[in-house]
């Protein structure tokens, strides 16, 4: 019988207590902030610590207390933790031959800093040998903190961006605040796979891009007088890791490159003793779990998770119960898995192999548990929750434990959920049998076969009305049926937030919803008559993931016999019945270029018009037509661009008074997707701005730009076929835009804009970014505020949804480099989901257009005075 620790209905009257928040636990190196609550009757009770330690709180320097820690610190010790071990394992000295004597470190004085975040937490022991290998002193960043964090938060231009990414800054701070003589910190848009059946290399935009942002706004050169080192890479395997660094070390350092060729060996040798150590390490551990018939956790998340700040030292919750922990760098088996085609994931890098692959282990071998982390806004590791879920739910009794952290401290609700999934894992193991395990069925059992073309209605979704218009008529004219989806309304957002994870960008939920709308408001359509169609790019972002989201989305939703077809590349034989072909692409481009240039006429005259309406009834006429024209025959679409010109600049106008210009700039389909960004346009156009919307096809043309660019560095696999096939591309875009551009000139109001190859040589030179930084908008984004300001525009709006990795790199990420170079400007960037507030949205606008208007006043004002000074 339990024993009642009630203190009785007497002593409550005397009750009481005394709170003591911040008491910082001294026991261990983590510094645990403490409450401690103090009870009338003398007795404590403690929270906010990590271990047991923190239940201590007696003297520090007595030696009974002592005793008491050394006792906990031992058990907690005693069970292994990997992911404690890798952090040492990261910074160990390996021990590298110094090459060449040595002699470009030796002696120097030289100390080379090194951040331990982000990219890092997989390549640092590679940089660590390659430069004490060159005789440099290798000063990494101290482990991170709050402290540390709070140090570097002042410089985060994004507040929600990933905790990893904000704790960058934190790190620099620190290398700085250790007086190194220079900073290492490469942009890495490429690294070699450690997977031995998969070779996809992307990298996430976000770590790709933080190492730029870093540069341009914490700036420690001017601040500090410690120049940042950064090459950008595109190591897609070995061969070009080795060659990207010997040829950049030896133009930047001198360094000569049999020198660089030795160092790159040793780093080499280093980073695969690291990966060695954590594999054998991990067996062993797993091993003397399956001997004792227990289990272990293995923390599924990417490196920069084993930072035990990003992590919350969550592996201590497990170990306090005497539960081994692994990292998936420590688990055996994890790179030689082979990962099904019927994944609704696309594969896109090494990291998700990695998960996936544990998920597979996890459900084939009892001693393995598995544990996912997740940083808050990470969209592409949100697809992959739902992904291992579903394939341990299919194949085996086990659950994933996901825990989304941030920087918030969450060690409560952390231990609570902890602690209840372990006793959860306890109770299956303990009644459950064997299980049988599944296989998986196909995620894409009904495929847009050959021959529905006559059999199905394509739905085309809108990126922007124009485009799928001219989509539509281009598949209609080879032979497709298609139908127009109408633009995204409150129920398609509705439908869109349902039924696609909510950590999903907006745009994905505004297409799947148009398409979700449609087939709800048409019950009468047989499923075997219809297909979904989507657009897919950008593999390092989450645009690359639509289709498979809209697989889970319709599946859910009731409609599993309705097919997928897409734009690009199909990996999961969803669409065998059709490939945009060369055909298609280059009806696209020309329809595109045209498109871009009637749009351009109209938002230019539309201001200025003496006619209300005239120039909107003009637009929908010429657009309607020019489009219907392209899909089958470009010469006569180039006519009806002629007469499209003609019947612009018959429009009567009075462009004497400029009015105040703002460019909304941003995500592709935000920004011309007139619903999903809330008519922001017609807002602007309404209180008396003109507005300017950069062209579509420079969006598609910067691939080509990027790919030349890669191949004259030296930073491409297959150089010469992706010469070939760029040089080919290039010429096809620039063909259509000057074709377009030559017509155009023709327009009474015609200005230049500047071309992605213009844009990228103005980027380059401020040194934001590199050139072949093109995830999302990539360069686009600041090198259209930087032209457009040296030409008099001073109001810019950044759309994108929320929590979007690219644009918080050359969105918000570079706004404070961007106005350095044009104090004057004001750039306003606006986020987007399915709950957004367009009345808060419409009252940062209004401010907006007030200071967009004193803006274009104080300019009239300068230009009237310029124009009516007496010549001299």
């Amino acid at each position: 019988m339990l024993k009642s620790t009630f203190i009785g209905l007497d002593s409550m009257e005397k009750f009481g207590w005394e709170k003591r928040p911040g008491q910082i636990c001294q026991f261990c190196s983590n510094n645990c902030s403490r409450t401690i609550v103090v009870f009338s009757d003398g007795r404590t009770h403690i929270t906010g610590n990590r271990c047991e330690r923190g239940e201590i709180i007696a003297n520090l320097n007595d030696s009974e207390t002592q005793k008491i820690v050394a006792e906990i610190s031992r058990k907690i010790n005693s069970v292994p933790d990997m992911i404690r071990r890798a952090n040492q394992l990261l910074i160990k000295d390996y021990e590298p031959k110094l090459v060449g004597n040595g002699e470009w470190g030796v002696g120097s004085g030289k100390k080379i800093g090194i951040p331990r975040a982000l990219e890092f937490f997989i390549s640092l022991p590679f940089w660590k040998a390659f430069f004490t290998s060159l005789g440099f002193e290798t000063v990494v960043s101290r482990q991170s903190d709050y402290n540390l964090f709070e140090e570097g938060l002042r410089s985060v231009p994004s507040d929600t961006i990933c905790f990893p990414a904000k704790l960058m800054h934190g790190h620099v701070a620190d290398l700085v605040k250790k007086k190194v003589n220079r900073i290492f910190l490469p942009v890495m848009i490429g690294i070699p796979t450690d997977h031995k059946k998969f070779k996809a290399t992307a990298v996430c935009p976000v770590v790709q891009g933080t190492p730029a942002v870093v540069r341009n706004v914490d700036d420690p050169e001017k601040k500090h007088g410690i120049p940042v080192d950064q090459p950008t890479f595109h190591w897609y395997n070995e061969d070009l890791r080795r060659s990207q660094c010997i040829d950049w070390f030896h133009k930047s350092w001198g360094i000569p490159k049999k020198i660089i060729d030795a160092a790159v060996s040793e780093g080499e040798i280093a980073l695969q003793k690291y990966r060695d150590t954590l594999q054998n390490e991990g067996q062993r551990i797993l091993d003397n779990v399956r001997a004792r018939g227990e289990f272990a956790v293995v923390i599924a998340g990417r490196p920069y998770h084993l930072d035990p700040l990003v992590n919350h030292l969550v592996a201590n919750h497990f170990t306090q119960m005497g539960i081994p922990v692994l990292p998936l760098e420590a688990l055996p088996g994890v790179f030689e898995q082979e990962i099904p085609p019927n994944t609704r994931i696309e594969t896109l890098n090494s990291f998700h192999m990695r998960m996936l692959g544990a998920t597979l282990l996890a459900t084939k071998d009892p001693s393995i548990e598995l544990v996912q982390i997740v940083s808050f806004g990470c969209g592409h590791d949100a697809i992959l929750s739902d992904e291992m879920m579903r394939i341990l739910h299919e194949r085996s009794e086990k659950e994933l434990l996901m825990l989304k952290l941030d920087e918030g401290d969450v060690r409560g609700p952390v231990s609570i959920r902890i602690k209840s999934f372990i006793e959860t894992v306890k109770v299956r193991r303990t009644h459950t049998a064997d299980v049988a395990k599944k296989i998986l069925q196909p995620l894409f059992p009904v495929p847009y076969a050959k021959g529905d073309g006559k059999k199905r209605v394509v739905l085309i979704p809108n990126l922007s009305p124009a485009f799928s218009l001219l989509c539509a008529k281009v598949m209609e004219r080879e032979g497709f049926r298609t139908e127009l989806l109408p633009l995204a309304d409150k129920r398609a957002f509705e439908l869109g937030k349902k039924y696609v994870h909510n950590d999903i960008c907006f745009p994905a939920q505004v297409n799947i919803g148009e398409g979700l709308r449609w087939l709800e408001q048409h019950p009468e359509v047989n499923q075997s008559e219809v297909c979904m169609g989507l657009a897919k790019n950008c593999e390092n972002c989450r645009a690359g993931q639509y289709a498979v989201m809209c697989r889970k989305a319709l599946d859910e939703a009731g409609y599993p016999d309705v097919p997928i077809l897409t734009t690009g590349k199909d990996n999961k034989n969803m669409h065998p019945g059709f490939k945009a072909g060369l055909d298609f692409r280059l009806h696209m481009l020309w329809g595109m270029a045209m498109m871009d240039c009637i749009e351009i006429m109209f938002r230019s005259i539309r201001p200025y018009e003496k006619k209300h309406g005239e120039s909107l009834r003009t637009y929908n006429h010429w657009i309607k037509e020019t489009m219907l024209e392209a899909a089958g025959n470009i010469r006569g679409a180039l006519k009806k661009l002629e007469s499209a010109i003609e019947a612009f600049n018959q429009i009567e106008a009075d462009m004497s008074v400029r009015k105040p210009r703002v460019a909304v700039l941003g995500e592709i389909l935000m920004k011309y997707h007139p619903s999903a960004n809330g008519f922001v346009e017609e807002y602007l156009f309404e209180h008396g701005m003109e507005v300017i919307q950069p062209g579509m096809l420079d969006f598609f043309r910067v691939g080509e730009l990027v790919r030349m660019e890669k191949v004259k560095r030296g930073l491409i696999a297959n150089p010469f076929v992706n010469w070939l096939i760029g040089g080919i591309s290039a010429k096809f875009y620039s063909k259509a835009a000057n074709d377009v551009e030559k017509r155009f000139k023709k327009f009474k109001f015609y200005e230049h804009h500047a071309t992605c190859y213009e844009m990228s040589d103005i980027v380059e030179k401020t040194g934001m970014l590199d050139k072949t930084y093109i995830t999302g908008e990539g360069w686009l984004i600041p090198g259209e505020i930087l032209s457009l300001a040296a030409h008099g525009v001073n109001s810019f709006v950044i759309v994108q949804p929320f929590a979007c990795l690219a644009n918080h790199i050359s969105g918000r990420g570079l706004t404070k480099a961007v106005k350095s170079k044009f104090p004057h400007i004001q750039v306003l960037s606006l986020d987007y989901d399915p709950d957004t507030s367009f009345a808060n949205i419409e009252n940062r606008l209004q401010m907006l257009i007030i200071n967009a208007k004193e803006l274009e006043g104080q300019r009239n004002l300068y230009m009237h005075k310029y124009t009516a000074a007496p010549a001299t």
